[in-house]
């Protein structure tokens, strides 16, 4: 007996150890959080920086604060010596502190602390637009209508609507799939297991993309067939978060056309628009007049486009700056009003010298308009392609223009063959417009590493395009063979786009674009106020259920009130040393454990008064209340647990949240009625000479 009482009360000892070392983290981390508060409000107040801002950049190493600091006006140097002082000691042993704890310490879910809630839909349409060969008008058509059915019902099967729709069309679906020899329902079946295969690796690359992005606890799980729930708690910046994971990111090498061939296509839409009845007056349709046109171009003004640049690539000897193609001596180029020309539908648009070509910001429209057509798509030789650069640019008067490419269609080279991709910042040693830009180093694999030499070799004095999601990063010319397979991109707006760039190009290209369909932000002022709202409702039901036991139970009451805070302390140690999420739902779950943990204490209890109204000792009617309530208390709470693991399973988000503190909440509540109190009462009876309970 005495070695059964020594061993319950080991076991209670360790238990309340491991609690407290599980739960000392997120005391601390409260703490430095308030800590770190008040010294980012210390340098807000300094430099005029808002909080959220400095509350991102502070453990951003890539961004220099204390260069900021020194170089900003209207703050003494013994100020900026302190605020320097101070951000220095946040980055250093304040850090290694601060995010040690932190990765230990209990983590809020989206409505706690704020974050995003994203639905996501994988573009099925587009995989199999890509998966398609040998496409025509009648394919365009066919593809045009499941995309329409998909749209206005998302709950559509898409592989009975390819299906249907080829066999309202009376087109064998082998005519632009797999073999010739198979059926129809053959094909379908491999589009629905490449669909299948999309939608799951979707998925893996989105958790890398997020995990490289630093959210903590994000929740990405697939709904339907063909959607994702994305959730990112604690995420400050939303723009940036949607650009990262929307962005397709299919990175790929392709050649330049060469000048003469891109003259002959220019001159061929030009002969295709003339002689094509009603062409030139549907050009000159727009939406907009050309008021609108010339004060949207006045309006847009953007930094230089990115340049790719490695130690055998150079800038292009056609693009050598927008003083070559806007020089002020070309009259017209520089007008803000359209220089369309009915006798030349196509290339009074644009620019052209040798391979480059340039489009006014207020033309732009007008160009897309003529090269989406279908018709001008099969005037344009099958294995090129038109495709815009990455970005609007302006030249020194403040003109905006867009560079526009015709490359060869096939890939040289794809983002699969690379092997990793880095942020650093430029030194200007061989640049010196470089310096202290952000710049991302791309490695290739031992395969890439060999085609790109190959293909360098084989095309010096040629430009490769560097081609991301369809827009053009830059042209260089290639100067000479590169071997070792390293590449550089320049001229990235920040250092966060590089990030973010550099973040996707390492997790891959996704297999099929994904369009965001819903999307809702939650403010971290939201997210305090439940917290506030909850931790009330939990302490009140705490205290009127400890208040209510003691009333009741006398004695006896207060045991169970310290087995019901400890029962609390065990259920948030294992959030903690587990890494659960805490959610509000969680919280609900907490205070109806609460409620619960009790109930077992007081089905002891009566059964106890029972025995001592029948006349047993105090030390009978201890031993035999617990025996005789065991059954009683181990039915119900597995049947609640039961139901915990349920929800839990077949559940999503706050469901899950709600059980997995409840069950939790159970085992806790079980151990401590049938252990811990009862290893208090064996004490008091074995020590104590109790003649009558406190019952």
């Amino acid at each position: 007996m005495k070695g059964s009482h020594l061993f319950r009360t080991l076991l209670i000892l360790v238990l309340v150890v491991l609690a407290v070392v599980n739960l000392y983290p997120t005391f601390r981390g409260t703490q430095l959080e308030d800590i770190l508060q008040a010294k980012l409000q210390r340098i807000s107040d300094a430099t005029g920086t808002p909080v959220n801002i400095l509350r991102e950049d502070i453990f951003r190493f890539d961004v220099d604060l204390a260069y900021r600091i020194r170089h900003q006006d209207g703050i003494s140097d013994a100020d900026k010596d302190e605020l320097v002082d101070l951000v220095e000691e946040l980055r250093t042993g304040f850090f290694e502190e601060f995010d040690r704890v932190s990765s230990k310490s209990i983590k809020l879910g989206l409505d706690l602390q704020g974050g995003m809630h994203l639905i996501l839909e994988v573009s099925l349409v587009d995989l199999m637009d890509r998966l398609a060969k040998n496409t025509d008008a009648t394919y365009e058509e066919i593809s045009q209508a499941i995309r329409v059915i998909l749209d206005e019902d998302p709950a559509s099967e898409f592989d009975q609507v390819v299906m249907q729709q080829f066999s309202d069309h009376n087109i064998p679906m082998a005519r632009y799939f797999g073999d010739p020899r198979q059926s129809d329902r053959e094909i379908v079946r491999m589009l629905q297991q490449q669909a299948e295969e999309a939608v799951d690796l979707t998925l893996t690359k989105l958790r890398n993309r997020i995990d490289e992005f630093g959210v903590s606890e994000p929740s990405i799980t697939r709904q339907g067939a063909r959607r994702i729930v994305v959730e990112l708690p604690g995420v400050q910046d939303p723009t940036r978060a949607r650009n990262l994971i929307g962005r397709t990111a299919l990175l790929e090498f392709q050649l330049v056309a060469d000048a003469e061939i891109t003259a002959r296509v220019v001159r061929d839409l030009d002969n295709f628009l003339l002689e094509s009845d009603g062409n030139v007056d549907l050009l000159t349709d727009d939406a907009s007049t050309e008021e609108e046109l010339v004060a949207e171009d006045a309006a847009g003004v953007v930094e230089d486009d990115g340049a790719l640049a490695t130690d055998s690539l150079a800038d292009g000897e056609d693009i050598t700056g927008t003083e070559r193609l806007f020089g002020e001596d070309v009259e017209g180029i520089g007008d803000t009003a359209s220089r369309f020309d009915a006798s030349r539908p196509f290339s009074s648009l644009l620019s052209l010298f040798g391979r480059q070509m340039v489009v006014l910001k207020v033309d732009r429209d007008r160009v897309e308009r003529i090269l989406g057509r279908q018709e001008v798509q099969a005037v344009i030789p099958p294995d090129y392609e038109f495709l815009w650069g990455h970005s609007e640019q302006t030249d020194q008067q403040g003109r905006a223009f867009y560079y526009l490419f015709l490359l060869k269609e096939r890939a040289e080279l794809t983002g699969n063959e690379l092997s990793d991709a880095q942020v650093t910042i430029g030194s200007g040693s061989a640049d010196p417009t470089t310096a202290g830009q952000a710049i991302v180093t791309l490695t290739m694999k031992r395969e890439g590493a060999r085609l790109f030499a190959r293909v360098t070799e084989n095309n010096i004095g040629e430009q490769l395009a560097i081609v991301l999601d369809d827009k053009v990063h830059m042209a260089p010319n290639i100067r000479s063979r590169i071997p070792d397979g390293r590449a550089i991109i320049e001229g990235l707006d920040s250092v966060e786009e590089a990030d973010d760039l550099a973040i996707v190009l390492r997790a891959g290209a996704l297999p099929a674009p994904v369009n965001i369909i819903e999307e809702r932000t939650v403010g971290p002022s939201l997210g305090k106020d439940s917290i506030q709202a909850g931790m009330l409702s939990a302490i009140s039901g705490l205290l009127l259920v400890m208040i209510f036991m003691v009333i009741y139970y006398r004695g006896s009451g207060l045991i169970a009130d310290i087995v019901l805070m400890l029962n609390i302390i065990f259920l948030m140690a294992v959030l903690a040393g587990f890494g659960f999420t805490l959610t509000l739902p969680g919280i609900a779950g907490i205070i109806l454990t609460i409620g619960m943990a009790v109930d077992a204490n007081v089905l002891i209890y009566e059964r106890i008064r029972e025995e001592l109204r029948a006349g047993k000792t105090v030390w009978n009617a201890v031993r035999n209340g617990y025996d005789r309530a065991l059954v009683t208390i181990l039915d119900a709470n597995i049947t609640t647990m039961i139901a915990g693991i349920i929800l839990y399973q077949f559940g999503t988000g706050p469901i899950r949240g709600f059980a997995l503190t409840l069950m939790i909440g159970i085992a806790a509540s079980v151990f401590t009625a049938l252990v811990v109190s009862r290893a208090i009462f064996d004490y008091i009876t074995a020590h104590w000479s109790v003649k009558k309970l406190s019952i």
